[in-house]
């Protein structure tokens, strides 16, 4: 019976992780066109979003304030991580176990906190540029 749990969760890992990496190659889908022989590298660009327009203060605000948020997102995702951890290995200390859900719950109203603070941001920054 363990060994049959076990290969589920082997074959579930593997379907799990083959799906992440799958939708990579669709992402330049669109670009195959560029790559023809008469083509640019300038055109290739242009058609990629990368254009030589002067970048505004709200582009690099932006910029900023995104890799803020992806920070902060790894960290509450460590720190969410951690806290299970200490869950799992408390041994029935209840004083762990109550630290943990406490961190738990704190990691979470801090996530919905770093979403809500991102989408704002984003939706302000689309305003003003």
């Amino acid at each position: 019976m363990l060994k049959r749990l076990n290969l589920t969760r082997l074959l579930l890992s593997l379907v799990l992780i083959s799906g992440l990496f799958s939708f990579t190659p669709v992402l330049a889908f669109n670009l195959k066109d560029s790559f023809s022989s008469t083509g640019s590298l300038n055109s290739f660009a242009n058609q990629a979003g990368y254009t030589d327009k002067a970048k505004t203060p709200e582009f690099y605000i932006g910029l900023l304030l995104n890799g803020l948020f992806s920070i902060l997102g790894i960290i509450a995702i460590a720190m969410l991580i951690y806290s299970g951890v200490v869950w799992m290995t408390a041994r029935g200390n209840e004083s762990k176990v109550e630290k943990a859900k406490e961190n738990i719950i704190d990691v979470i109203m801090g996530l919905i906190f770093i979403i809500g603070s991102y989408a704002l941001t984003t939706f302000l920054l689309k305003i003003f540029s």
